[in-house]
């Protein structure tokens, strides 16, 4: 019998997959446990369209992705803080607050997962920050300055 799993079992696949099994146990064990259910006509062509949009929206996801690297590739992002009496910033500049100065200054939304490693900048200066995805590499220049 043939079924579409309904989430992953073990020694017979994976979500979404559409295995044949026998039929004692699609109908003993796998479909009343709500693991699977009957591969009808109709439910494996609506699975094979949530298949191809879930593929054409990582594709778009993807392309958006690579475009913001494009655009954001050699351009420099300013912070201001407040130094103390040392020299260096009050409180660590991190990722979040280098997305926000981005977002802001280059009108540009970026995913966390863009960046290549984790930033805390203590002391004001010039830092490269190295983005990539999908295949893309950007580098934006923070300048982190006292107030």
């Amino acid at each position: 019998m043939k079924v579409i799993l309904l989430q992953y079992v073990k020694g017979v696949g994976e979500k979404g997959d559409i295995c044949d099994v026998s039929d004692g146990y699609a109908q003993n064990a796998l479909i009343p446990r709500g693991l699977a259910q009957a591969a009808t006509a109709l439910e494996v062509n609506k699975l094979q369209q949530e298949k191809k949009s879930k593929k054409d929206r990582a594709k778009k996801e993807e392309d958006k992705i690579r475009q913001t690297l494009r655009g954001i590739n050699g351009k420099s992002v300013y912070i201001k803080e407040k130094l103390n009496e040392k020299g260096t910033l009050y409180h660590a500049i991190g990722t979040k607050d280098l997305t926000d100065a981005i977002e802001s200054q280059l009108s540009l939304s970026l995913p966390d997962t863009l960046y290549t490693e984790k930033y805390a900048f203590k002391e004001s200066g010039e830092y490269q920050i190295q983005l990539a995805g999908h295949g893309q590499r950007a580098t934006v220049l923070l300048v982190i300055q006292g107030k």
